[in-house]
């Protein structure tokens, strides 16, 4: 059962339009004006924070139940988990237009973008301030709540007549102070600000003094609109003009589940780890959070005919024009996406606009670099330049139900874990370096001695199959055998990558692997030459160790026929270990480093130069990209496919993984940030609920 209630507040506010400001943040008291060209008015201020479906309406209007989204109403309702401040009402600003339409019941947005309006000057503004904060109860909107009455005066900018004048309201709540350096009807549909859009630590449970604005400007089922009537009969205290005003909170929020026994039935089989133990999740980091400037009202963009391909870019769409029926218009206008045939591009789609999404490019020619401009505009920025996203020991714990809240969906609970900013995208620029996602920790448990990986013994000079030991380390990298086979291998360490490399025969003279590994110095009896020259022929070279290793050792013996001193003392792994160092300026730790001690970078070397995985405690990392829009086809990039939105909760859930991840949160070699979200190598298990406090549900995605 959905609960219904509305915010209405007597409302008093006091005028003083100095300044001039691109912020909502400039400004400062509630009073010490004379009362002259006041007058008292009671707002209703019907918030979301009780289930937040945006626009009228108690159903969705185009759930999409197989995936995340399809436009305005997303999946469905999400009310507010106990506990938290999210509809919290301490502060309001309102702005006064006059009216002189005659439209308002057919389209109610029609005035308000009309751009021979723009120019209109504003007629009042009001503001006022609790110290402690409303909460909401009681109420009767749709999907909205609603605080109890206070006080307030508005100051007018013209002179107040017996008959009065008609005026549309806007809104904007928990700005922190008076709103400074509106004076236009322009101003105010155009302002944008730069301030954090709620208050308090990242942390859910703290964040308080949430920033809403006007989202609609008529109720249903004739439960008010944003409409007031003022006359100098509201002069007296006793005799307020009455309105309603409908708002939203610009922030959205990202909440995270997870099964407690992560399914890996869907590990393949050529998956060394297939069978041979279970994973759990155990941390996460939100990336490309959004900390730059954001509309205060929201804008969208004219419909694109195009879903995806041709004719479905912002361009295209901009290109367009508002039909001006329903609810078409830029300003507060509905977001719009409605494919006619599922997986076929024709329909009618729209973007929602943020200040910087014609800004937000992938690069187009060589030395383009779109990434620098937006370095300091996102949290945890998913570029090669952020070395802090491998600092894994910085990443957040799996939340549990004994430590932070939670509230239960089912038979699943759900964690609120972070608060961000609208980002919006070209569809084109729905790629790695933009778009909103969640890096997933796993960690591999082995069982026990089932789960076995190569190791050369140094001192016996042979490769032994051992059980990981407590530290859970190992590393993984492609294997062709010595019966031709390409494999998946895991290792305990760098030199048993090399060692294994070596497809020796059965039989073989036991000092040829050990003298190729550890050197001939000390060796009385050498290896026929012939021997070494077939072993290293015979070398396996699948991996970026492997090949280099290889080259190594048959640059050595080029030409060579027989054993010399230069071959005795260089045709080994350690010699070749030290080269490279000395070639490479020492990416790599020195030659027989435990696994253990190689940092992020050296970590990341070894992927991007030698394709060799090392997952230290056993950890590994999956990125999974935030749908919006799911249009269904993963291998086509839809119109506000991997987007924010405000007033939208983005739900996932991990249900199970595919089988490792990739060694680091971001992966030199591998992760670029113009790589697109939609791609083959999704590898976690997610459901995805996004609730305008609306639902959008994507479909399972494994790990």
């Amino acid at each position: 059962m959905k609960k219904n209630y509305l915010l209405s507040a007597a409302a008093a506010f006091l005028l003083a339009v100095t300044g001039c400001s691109d912020d909502i943040e400039n400004g400062g008291n509630s009073g010490g004006e004379g009362d002259s060209g006041k007058v008292y008015m009671t707002v209703n201020v019907s918030t979301v924070s009780k289930g937040a479906l945006t626009k009228a309406g108690g159903t969705p209007s185009n759930p999409n139940n197989d995936g995340a989204g399809w436009g305005e109403d997303g999946n469905g309702f999400l009310e507010e988990f106990d506990g938290a401040n999210e509809g919290k009402v301490y502060d309001v600003n309102i702005f006064l237009v006059k009216y002189d339409g005659n439209t308002f019941d057919s389209n109610p947005l029609d005035f308000f973008n009309d751009d021979v309006n723009k120019s209109l000057e504003i007629a009042g503004q009001g503001w006022y301030e609790s110290k402690t904060g409303v909460d909401p109860s009681g109420g009767g909107e749709p999907n909205h709540d609603s605080a109890g009455k206070v006080t307030m005066k508005v100051t007018m900018n013209e002179e107040l007549t017996t008959e009065g004048h008609t005026y549309q309201v806007f809104t904007v709540v928990n700005a922190g102070n008076r709103i400074e350096g509106i004076t236009t009807l322009g101003d105010l549909r155009d302002r944008v600000t730069l301030k954090d859009l709620w208050t308090g630590t990242n942390q859910v449970s703290k964040a308080d003094h949430f920033i809403m604005s006007t989202h609609k400007m008529k109720g249903v089922d004739g439960i008010g609109n944003s409409l007031v009537r003022i006359s100098v009969e509201n002069t007296d205290e006793t005799k307020p003009a009455t309105t309603t005003v409908f708002v939203e909170r610009m922030a959205a929020r990202i909440d995270l589940g997870y099964a407690a026994v992560l399914e890996i039935d869907k590990i393949l089989e050529s998956s060394p780890v297939k069978n041979k133990g279970s994973f759990k999740l155990t941390g996460y980091k939100v990336v490309n959070q959004w900390k730059g400037n954001s509309y205060v009202f929201k804008q969208v963009s004219p419909k694109a005919t195009k879903n995806f391909g041709e004719g479905s870019s912002l361009a295209d769409a901009m290109a367009g024009n508002y039909t001006e029926s329903g609810n078409d218009f830029k300003y507060l206008g509905d977001e719009v996406w409605s494919m006619m045939t599922l997986n076929e591009a024709n329909g009618s789609y729209n973007y929602v606009l943020d200040p910087s999404i014609s800004q937000k490019k992938v690069p187009m020619n060589e030395g383009d670099d779109p990434w620098t401009q937006f370095k300091d505009s996102y949290i945890n920025y998913f570029n090669p330049e952020n070395k802090d996203l491998n600092r894994v020991e910085n990443m957040s714990k799996i939340p549990e139900a004994e430590t932070e809240p939670y509230y239960g969906v089912n038979d699943r609970i759900y964690y609120p874990v972070v608060y961000t900013k609208e980002n919006t995208l070209d569809r084109e620029a729905q790629v790695n370096g933009y778009s909103t996602g969640v890096i997933f920790e796993s960690e591999f448990m082995p069982d026990g001695d089932n789960f076995k990986v190569s190791f050369y013994n140094k001192d016996a000079g042979s490769i032994e199959s051992v059980p990981l030991d407590n530290n859970k380390t190992f590393l993984l990298a492609v294997h062709k055998n010595g019966v031709g086979a390409t494999v998946r291998s895991v290792y305990k360490d760098l030199p048993s990558v090399a060692a294994c490399a070596f497809n020796l025969e059965e039989g073989s003279n036991p000092n040829l692997l050990k003298g190729l590994m550890n050197g001939w110095d000390g060796m009385t009896t050498l290896p026929d030459f012939a021997d070494v020259q077939k072993a290293i022929n015979s070398m396996s070279d699948q991996n970026g160790f492997e090949i280099a290793f290889k080259k190594y050792l048959s640059d050595m013996i080029k030409g060579e026929t027989n054993w010399s001193e230069g071959l005795k003392m260089r045709l080994c792994y350690t010699e070749f270990r030290k080269k490279q160092n000395e070639n490479d300026g020492g990416h790599l730790p020195d030659t027989y480093t435990d696994p253990n001690n190689f940092t992020p970078d050296q970590i990341g070397n070894l992927y991007q130069f030698y394709n060799v995985s090392l997952y230290k405690g056993g950890k590994s990392y999956y990125k999974f990209w935030i749908r919006h829009n799911d249009n269904g086809n993963d291998g086509m990039m839809g119109v506000m496919e991997f987007c924010i939105v405000r007033n939208n909760v983005y739900q996932l859930y991990v249900t199970g993984v595919r089988g490792l991840g990739d060694p680091l949160p971001y992966t030199p070699g591998k992760d670029t940030p113009d790589k697109p979200d939609e791609t083959d190598d999704v590898t976690i298990d997610v459901t995805i609920y996004v609730k305008d406090w609306v639902k959008r549900t994507n479909k399972d995605i494994i790990i």
